[in-house]
């Protein structure tokens, strides 16, 4: 295996004028931190082909700029919050391969 593994940190949240948060094809585990929604200039956030587990935290959809959420294969659960139709700039999601208990909302 040759991708990043461990979870994610909480203490990226410090890394202000972080853009780009690309660790895909890994076996990053653990959850989503809801504190990434501090993330001010997050572009684009691609975590796909991971072992992430929980919910996408409802705070992610804080960031302004978010572009591109990608989220494809891992574990994830719950629902997808109707707070990401409030997302002014999104243009790409990617939701499939999880565990999801819910349809899109209607807000999309």
């Amino acid at each position: 295996d040759d991708g990043l593994g461990g979870t994610l940190p909480v203490e990226l949240q410090n890394l202000t004028d972080l853009c780009y948060l690309i660790l895909e094809e890994g076996t990053t585990g653990g959850t989503i931190p809801s504190e990434y929604g501090t993330l001010s200039r997050l572009h684009v956030l691609d975590l796909n082909f991971n072992l992430l587990t929980g919910a996408v935290p409802a705070e992610i959809y804080n960031t302004p700029f978010l572009l591109q959420l990608d989220t494809n294969n891992n574990l994830l659960t719950g629902t997808i919050a109707s707070e990401m139709g409030a997302v002014q700039f999104l243009q790409f999601v990617q939701f499939e391969d999880n565990k999801f208990t819910s349809s899109i909302p209607t807000e999309l």
